[in-house]
């Protein structure tokens, strides 16, 4: 993939908007970036009453 972009026989206005384009489109880019790496990285919260130790299936249903 290129890196260059020749823009020699553009004028002026339509080089700034080319620039103003590659601005936006490294903008939104980072932001997709940043998104993804929260979305990765989310952790759940945990019950606030809380159970100290392990339980098993049954004990979890033993009421039904």
């Amino acid at each position: 993939m290129d890196k260059i972009v020749d823009i020699h026989d553009l004028a002026e206005e339509e080089v700034k908007l080319v620039r103003e384009f590659v601005e936006f489109l490294r903008k939104k880019a980072k932001m997709q970036n940043k998104v993804g790496r929260e979305k990765a990285s989310k952790a759940f919260n945990t019950w606030p009453l809380g159970v100290k130790g392990r339980l098993t299936r049954r004990e979890i249903y033993d009421y039904l």
